[in-house]
């Protein structure tokens, strides 16, 4: 290593904290130090000749993630370079773990670096050899994919303590627990509890999804050999879901592991993972009690928080007082597992299939009431909806629509049998719930349980299952990611031909986002299709997905790569490319782009200069980049409302003929250019719209004749002329939220409208997750859902707010013809639901729902700019004059 200069730390940052760079020279040789990032920014250095010492003060950090590099050269007082070197700093998102009597094993030569490229592509001054066998204490640690991001205890010459080892070369083992590595040795837990034993490192997570999935904060490592006392577990989406009795640091207590990444035992026996368990789901926050009477009425002691969303394993159950009495899988701290609940805050299911839904169930004195059918419906048409009922415990039985509308109930007690008679059918298509009840000769409420039907305006493929046929040999993958880029456990090759069942579907980033029947192992029921090689059909009519070219955006703008990726030369797994069709971005190198468009899950780029053998116009996978223009973060919107100028045409201050204003008044949009559109609305036989850019002394708002444009959607061209308008509103989903994501439909919605007014997350995550966050600090865990608590985090973000629970329909449109969006809380669903309305056109309401499509009854889980009836909204929202909405302006 040279005397002359050295770089000290850090060789590992935070995202956008302040940090000093330090290092060494020698003050007899050299007369000045430079530091330039990148070989493009240069850097201020302080010099401390006395000491030998050097340091750059940043102190707002570097703000971009991923591995940066700096260029550090010195030279004496002719000007000559006495040294020239690169130095290499990792920029984290979130804090590495911090470790405790952890200890890293080299099981196979290998190598410590400086960065985690391949060896061969570094210098000696950037890697160190480490032999088999070599052991290190370990300070902090992240695991990355394939890669270990470690701070050792000790220095590893020449690169310090911090750096990446290859994970399949290391293994990291719990010094006191280094024992329990085999299933022999695994101690007995103590009464009440049951020991957790990792049999393979592996991820505690937020959710029941692959850990790709996720964000770092949504999961924690647990290590080969650990144990942990849990107080019991559930059975659920191939996973065990688990309270701990001692929360992890930086995670919490309550997570899900892959159950076949683990052990439990209870009792000097192990546990069997049983997808047919009984479960019980939380729909509203509510209470568990020792006794069948008001929660207000017992002590604290007597009475237990289950929170909304939570999931229990159940051991038994039955009615008893009108309540459901369950004996829980696990031991809830301070109360037990057995305890009563009211039925009409929870659901009961089978694995993950609510029990009303379960083909075989019959009634029974644990289960007195069932609804048989149907689940699907056609508009205005006849239906009558049948079930079966216990006559010995079951008196009366009443069907409520939507908590609103009582339904005829007719009984035929012979035969255990209940139906209605709608002669007339349901009048709106969408996704209608009904409530159940049974009720004994007492009065008493014996059960209760939510019906969904949905209502559908397609006459051919009403009560016809989904279908999914694979038309050529492809992956079935955890996440819609290159096959390249995910490890063999989380993808798997399905041969063409083969078919599925499907429960659930959605479109995301060219793949078909499914539910399948059956299972395929090792990825599970639920996973990633391309879309290209599979056919999705409902009894006979294919579901299409076609998707057209959509127009380059113009624009001069910085593509950072956030992760090593490829440039293909068409949107599809790059192990479907030959090499001349596809060449490799290595994370942290930035680009200049002068056009994008989103499609397919990724971004097509025009870059100012060309890739060699490659070209300068490619596709690139959109989560594996990040374009910038003016320091604004680009998102990726693949419905995003373009403008294409199909003459040379003016954009007006006024909606009146251009040879009528003045030169300051109109500037000229050229033939052929692209503009993204913000908002838009018909005025006086013009189009007023918001672009998403500027104009030098004119702004971004005008008028323009609409024969001279053509309005997108995405890639669907579209006519602007009906009554209608429409707001550039983000669509964010809820399923993909790390926390509660079966309740985060409101700060989800709010989220949408803020970054449409340019909010953006201060942490560089998804903008819902600090909304939150915000509600959990400001008012405790779940009470997102309480409209106080979110009209208050509204007003601490700055905006003007109004939570009305009397608005009409008028009111609405009134907000978004001011280019206001309006989250609306509705009965979309049998707890309520929100979402966010984006404009309207003669039909009804177009809406970002973040929890999929409700006329399909949920079963498309993509809720992007769908068209919700004028019928439907006033049916789940209304009535007239008792709307409840959300209002908020700049």
């Amino acid at each position: 290593m040279s005397s002359i200069l050295t770089y000290l730390e850090p060789k590992e940052v935070l995202l956008r904290t302040a940090t000093v760079l330090k290092g060494t020279f020698d003050p007899a040789k050299v007369a000045t130090v430079s530091v330039v990032a990148e070989d493009k920014y240069p850097l201020s250095v302080e010099l401390n000749r006395a000491e030998g010492r050097w340091q750059v003060d940043l102190p707002n950090g570097l703000t971009a993630p991923g591995i940066r590099w700096l260029r550090l050269k010195a030279m004496d007082s002719s000007g000559r370079e006495l040294d020239n070197q690169q130095a290499y700093i990792t920029v984290s998102e979130q804090p590495m773990t911090v470790a405790d009597s952890l200890s890293l094993e080299v099981l196979h030569d290998t190598f410590f670096k400086a960065t985690p490229a391949p060896s061969t592509t570094l210098s000696d001054r950037h890697k160190a050899q480490i032999p088999k066998g070599r052991s290190f204490g370990v300070s902090r640690y992240t695991v990355e994919g394939d890669r270990v991001k470690i701070e050792l205890n000790t220095d590893v010459e020449p690169l310090g303590r911090f750096g990446y080892f290859y994970k399949p070369h290391v293994q990291l083992v719990k010094a006191e627990q280094t024992q329990r590595v085999t299933v022999d040795n695994v101690p007995d837990p103590p009464p009440g509890f049951c020991q957790l034993w990792v049999a393979q490192t592996t991820k505690i997570k937020t959710k029941p999804e692959d850990s790709i999935q996720l964000s770092a904060h949504q999961q924690a490592e647990l290590l080969q050999g650990q144990t942990f006392l849990t107080f019991g577990h559930t059975s659920f989406a191939n996973h065990f879901r688990i309270m701990l009795r001692d929360p992890i640091p930086g995670f919490g207590q309550i997570g899900y592991v892959y159950k076949d990444h683990v052990k439990l035992k209870k009792d000097g026996e192990w546990i069997e993972y049983n997808p047919n368990a009984t479960n019980l789901s939380i729909l509203k926050t509510t209470v568990i009690k020792k006794r069948p009477v008001d929660s207000s009425t017992l002590s604290a002691a007597d009475r237990y928080t289950l929170p909304i969303g939570s999931v229990y394993g159940v051991v038994a159950y039955s009615s008893e007082a009108g309540h459901l009495k369950v004996s829980l899988s696990e031991n809830l701290p301070g109360f037990g597992n057995t305890g009563y609940l009211y039925a009409d805050f929870v659901r009961l299911l089978r694995g993950e299939t609510p029990l009303s839904a379960v083909s075989d169930r019959t009634p029974s004195p644990e289960d007195p009431l069932t609804y048989t059918g149907p689940k699907e419906v056609l508009v205005k048409q006849a239906v009558t909806l049948t079930g079966n009922f216990d006559p010995q415990s079951i008196s009366a039985i009443a069907v409520v629509a939507e908590d609103k509308y009582p339904l005829k109930v007719e009984l035929d007690r012979d035969a255990g049998t209940w139906r209605v008679v709608l002669s007339n059918g349901f009048n709106t298509a969408g996704l209608r719930w009904l409530r159940l009840r049974g009720a004994d000769s007492n009065n008493q409420l014996v059960s209760s349980e939510i019906i969904y039907i949905t209502v559908s305006t397609q006459a051919t493929t009403v009560g016809e299952p989904l279908r999914l046929r694979v038309e050529q040999n492809t992956w079935f993958k955890v996440a819609p990611l290159d096959s390249q880029q995910l490890a063999d456990e989380q993808k798997v090759m399905v041969k063409g031909g083969t078919t599925f069942s499907v429960s659930r579907y959605g479109l995301v980033d060219g793949h078909l986002k499914v539910n399948l029947d059956p299972a395929v192992n090792p990825v599970g029921s639920f996973g990633y299709f391309y879309e290209g090689h599979v056919e999705l059909t409902k009894g006979e009519k294919v579901l299409r997905f076609d998707i057209e070219d959509v127009p380059d955006t113009n624009l001069t703008a910085k593509m950072l790569v956030t992760r090593t990726t490829f440039i293909k030369a068409r949107p599809v797994d790059s192990s479907m490319l030959n090499a001349s069709q596809k060449a490799d971005l290595k994370l942290g190198t930035t680009y200049g782009i002068t056009g994008y468009a989103c499609t397919e899950g990724h971004f097509r780029v025009t870059l100012t200069n060309s890739i060699p053998g490659f070209g300068n116009v490619g596709y690139i996978y959109w989560q594996h980049v990040q374009i910038k223009k003016n320091n604004d973060v680009i998102p990726y919107e693949p419905d995003a409302l373009t403008i294409t100028i199909r003459e040379t045409t003016a954009f007006k201050k006024r909606p009146i003929s251009a040879a009528n204003l003045g030169p300051t008044e109109k500037t000229t949009l050229n033939l052929g250019r692209v503009y993204g559109v913000a908002s838009y609305a018909i005025e006086d036989n013009h189009l007023k719209v918001s672009l998403t850019e500027e104009f030098p002394q004119f702004g971004n708002t005008g008028y323009i004749y609409p024969p001279h444009v053509l309005m997108r959607r995405g890639s669907r061209a579209f006519d602007p002329l009906p009554d209608r308008i429409e707001l550039n509103v983000p669509y964010f989903s809820q399923r993909d939220n790390p926390r509660y994501y079966w309740s985060t439909c409101n700060v989800t919605s709010i989220a949408m409208v803020f970054y449409y007014y340019g909010v953006r997350s201060k942490w560089g995550g998804q903008l819902e997750d600090e909304l939150l966050q915000w509600c959990f600090n400001y008012a405790g865990e779940g009470s997102q859902t309480n409209h106080s608590v979110l009209s208050a985090l509204i007003r601490a973000y700055g905006f003007k707010h109004q939570f009305v629970t009397t608005a009409r329909w008028s009111d609405v449109k009134n907000e978004l013809i001011n280019r206001r969006p309006v989250v609306i809380a509705g009965y979309f669903t049998a707890t309520g639901h929100i979402l966010t309305i984006i404009g309207f056109n003669s039909r009804g309401y177009i809406v970002q729902d973040p929890w999929g499509d409700a006329l399909t009854g949920y079963s498309y889980t993509e809720g992007r700019k769908l068209l919700y009836p004028y019928g439907y909204m006033d049916e789940v929202c209304g009535p007239e004059g008792n709307i409840w909405i959300h209002t908020i302006a700049q």
